[in-house]
């Protein structure tokens, strides 16, 4: 079984991002898949799938809230980029009527509650982030 490495760069990285797959190209048995926005994430025990909105963690499915839904997928897609609860909430909830950014804790709260207390950290004052399980310096 190989091994797969993930990259992520700001749309205006392209230099960066063309030097990082010229390095890893060099390495035998290295290709590139281009990854699509519908395509499953799989961290672990733990996959979302964007196009169905369904997520499973240790096999079994998660009932998630839309919002719920909509910030995880927006955290997993950036592991270990730090979002403030504002920032969240402009991503996933600005046209949602039922909700505000102040509540993206209890969001959070209630996401660790069904996928384990290590999935979502908080940077203490500045926001969460996504943490791939077991990879966590906690």
């Amino acid at each position: 079984m190989g091994k797969f490495v993930i990259l992520s760069f700001d749309d205006n990285d392209d230099a960066v991002f063309n030097k990082a797959i010229a390095a890893l190209s060099s390495i035998a048995d290295f290709s590139t898949v281009a990854a699509s926005a519908d395509a499953p994430l799989l961290f672990g025990s733990l996959q979302i799938d964007p196009q169905r909105r369904l997520v499973w963690h240790a096999g079994q499915a998660v009932d998630l809230t839309p919002m719920e839904f909509d910030i995880l997928l927006l955290l997993a897609y950036r592991p270990g980029q730090v979002f403030t609860a504002r920032q969240i909430y402009e991503a996933v909830a600005v046209d949602s009527f039922d909700a505000s950014w102040t509540g993206i804790s209890s969001m959070v709260y209630k996401l660790r509650r069904k996928l384990g207390a290590g999935i979502i950290e908080t940077v203490r004052g500045h926001g969460y982030k996504f943490v791939v399980p077991g990879t966590s310096l906690k």
